[in-house]
Formats: structure tokens, C-alpha cells, sequence
């Protein structure tokens, strides 16, 4: 089977963290025996990479990382809030995937992620080709009601066309049978990569002298950096031996270090940057606990890539977790509430000998690795395959 897979954002870089789980994903489907090719419109930010305008690059260029043909388009967005910028990568897109036919053959099935942006490319190449697509939907731009109203149309049609809807938590899903009405949608999670699922000796794990947290996602106020500090400034008044390290980058890092040196936490909160996928393993591996304050999730995959390092997890009821965070692996939390992640904290910490790492690593594997997930999404290839060759038959 020939799988084209059409992400709406995508690591420019080998090092790049941003939609890494699309990568993931990718190469988790390659190494299952599926042929698969990526083509992904690359549009920076104006906002965040405004530098980038002289120094990014612009074009299709193409390359094969871990045996999987992957071709992208760079530009920017200049009008990100207008239709012709989506337009523009759609286009952009199209152009793509001719060069990606010519190269490689028309693929069998599509698979998007993203309605907006990557599901409107899919329902457009569908409508060219009549390729059929699935589409895996990713976006808190739902539940932030940040969508716009001209962006609606395109989103419905290309929802009502795809042959599978997916939604990567079951809260999701449910929010999207709401927006959607009359169609259904599957849950299939995200997919725990390779690196997070390879086995290391828990016998070398380091007993760190001050019981340590660690969190790991983009410094925005999605993530709820500012009130994890917060909290975390709280849980200090009863044990000050503790500590708490943060890895990522991203645009509320200078309020963030200005919040900690008003909280008076520069002995305790260690930033550590930007960091690449191994030194994000390597944090966990390093750590005793994992913890993030989101206001929106739709999964959360650094959840689960914590889980197979063997660490507890606090979360909180964002939309995502919910579908990860059980009673025997960690603690979830309402979202904007710092008393309750206080609290969510202390007791993790007095009860840390309930959670035993080699446990948390083993039923988050069963349930969230490469074999478990592989099996799924390929399950929903096959069904629209098989609709649409009936569908083409009854025509």
C-alpha cells in the first residue's frame, strides 16, 4: 500500500521538534511495510521568524530521511488571517504533489492531519484524482474557538468527503462530533516513538538529591507555564528540597524568567532551552516526575513519552490527557487552578513509592506503541480503500 502522508506543519529540520509526532508517525507506518511519501508546505511565521523573511528560504526541495521520500514547499505567511494565505499553501501543496507523482507514482490513499490547511489539500487533490483520504485531526484551534468564520466551509466539505476521521483523544472526539454533526470520528492516539520506546537499565537511573520535576513543551500561554511557576513557588513552603526543570523555547520566555525571579525561584527552576529529542529523553531518564499545566491539549505526546521513561505524570483536564492520565500512572488536575496542582504535587510526591517505572514504561508501550498504533491507522486504510473501490464499482 502506497500512503501519502500530508501534515499541516512539519520539522524543518532534522533537529526540529515542531510536529515531530507526524514524523513519527511516518516512519513508524515505513518500517511496518507500507510505501510512504511526505509532502509538506513549510510556511514560517512572519511573527515568530521574522528573520526568517531574508535567511529562510523559499521553493520545493526535497529530500529522503529514514527512507521515506518527503517533499516541501518553503515560504511564509504574510496574511495569516486572510484566505489568500491559506490559498496560497494549498497551492503550494498541489505543486508538491505533482512533483511527488512524477517521482514516485500516484499514491493509493492520503493521509492528512489537520482539517484546516491539510484536510483542504486532501479534499482538493480527492476532487482531482479521486484518491481517497483519511484525515487525523490534531488541532486545539477548536477549543480555543480560534477557527475563523470564512475557514469553516472548506473544513466541513473536506470532513463530509474523507473516507476516515480520527481524532487523536476520546474528549476530542466527542468535541468534533459536535462541531461535525452527522459524522463520526475514531479515536487512535498519538503514536510513542521509537527513541521514547527503547528499553534502557532503570538499575542507572540517578537518586537525585532533591526530588525533581521536569516539563517539556513550547514557552506559550497554551502551556501553562505561569501557572505551574506559581504552583510550584507553593509546594516550595512545605518542601524547599525540591526542584523543577523546564525545557523548550517560545515567545512568553522572557515573562516566565521574570515570573520566577519575582517568586524568588532561581535556586529551584532550572530553564534549559531549547532542547533536541535526546536531551528530552535524557531529562526524563533524569528526572523523578513529569508535569505540565496546559489550558489545551489535544493528546499531549510528551505525556506519554514521560510515561516510558518511567515517570508519574501530572496533567491537567484540558481535552488530551484525559485519555493518557489513569489512577495508577499519575494525576490530573482542573486547568487555571493552582491550589488543586499544589496539592496534585504534594501528593505525588508523598506517595511516589505507589509508582513503580517499570510498570508506568511497560502499559504505556502496550498501549500507545508503534505496534499497537500501526495496526489501527493501517485498519482505516484498508476500510476506505475498500468504500471507495465499492463506491467506484456502484458508480
Amino acid at each position: 500500500m502506497h500512503v501519502l502522508i500530508i501534515p499541516s506543519w512539519y520539522p524543518e529540520t532534522p533537529e526540529d521538534v515542531d510536529g515531530i509526532f507526524f514524523r513519527q508517525q511516518a516512519q513508524a507506518l515505513q518500517r511496518s511495510g507500507l510505501k510512504i511519501g511526505v509532502t509538506a508546505p513549510l510556511f514560517r511565521s512572519l511573527r515568530g521568524k521574522p528573520k526568517s523573511i531574508v535567511t529562510g528560504g523559499y521553493g520545493i526541495r526535497h529530500y529522503v530521511e529514514e527512507n521515506i521520500p518527503t517533499y516541501v514547499y518553503k515560504s511564509m505567511y504574510f496574511f495569516p488571517r486572510l484566505p489568500l494565505d491559506r490559498t496560497r499553501w494549498v497551492n503550494a501543496g498541489k505543486k508538491l504533489f505533482e512533483h511527488y507523482v512524477r517521482d514516485h507514482g500516484y499514491p493509493d490513499i492520503i493521509h492528512a492531519h489537520c482539517m484546516n490547511f491539510g484536510g483542504v489539500l486532501a479534499h482538493s487533490l480527492h476532487e482531482q484524482t479521486g484518491i481517497p483520504y483519511v484525515i487525523t485531526e490534531h488541532s486545539t484551534t477548536y477549543a480555543r474557538k480560534l477557527i475563523r468564520n470564512w475557514q469553516w466551509d472548506a473544513m466541513h466539505l473536506s470532513a463530509q468527503k474523507c473516507a476516515s476521521r480520527i481524532a487523536v483523544s476520546k474528549d476530542f472526539c466527542t468535541l468534533l462530533k459536535e462541531i461535525y454533526r452527522g459524522l463520526e470520528w475514531k479515536y487512535i492516539p498519538n503514536i510513542l516513538s521509537a527513541q521514547a520506546s527503547e528499553s534502557f537499565d532503570f538499575s542507572t537511573k540517578p537518586q537525585n538529591s532533591h526530588f525533581t520535576f521536569c516539563s517539556v513543551a513550547h514557552l506559550n500561554f497554551k502551556k501553562g507555564f505561569d501557572i505551574l511557576l506559581s504552583a510550584f513557588a507553593k509546594v516550595l513552603e512545605k518542601y524547599p528540597d525540591m526542584r523543577l526543570k523546564i525545557g523548550g523555547t517560545g515567545l512568553a520566555e522572557p515573562q516566565l524568567h521574570e515570573q520566577a525571579k519575582q517568586l524568588n525561584l532561581q535556586d529551584s527552576v532550572s530553564f534549559l532551552g531549547g532542547l533536541q529529542y535526546p536531551d528530552v529523553l535524557k531529562l526524563m531518564r533524569q528526572s523523578d516526575a513529569f508535569v505540565l499545566a496546559s489550558r489545551h491539549e489535544t493528546f499531549g505526546v510528551v505525556f506519554i513519552e514521560a510515561l516510558a521513561q518511567g515517570l508519574p505524570i501530572i496533567a491537567t483536564r484540558c481535552g488530551g490527557p484525559e485519555s493518557i492520565v489513569t489512577e495508577e500512572n499519575g494525576l490530573l488536575v482542573p486547568t487555571e487552578d493552582i491550589d488543586a496542582l499544589v496539592q496534585a504535587m504534594i501528593d505525588l510526591y508523598e506517595s511516589r513509592q505507589n509508582y513503580h517505572p517499570e510498570q508506568l514504561r511497560n502499559d504505556c508501550i502496550n498501549e500507545f506503541g508503534e505496534a499497537s498504533i500501526v495496526n489501527r491507522i493501517t485498519e482505516e486504510y484498508q476500510k476506505a480503500l475498500s468504500n471507495n473501490r465499492n463506491s467506484v464499482k456502484n458508480s
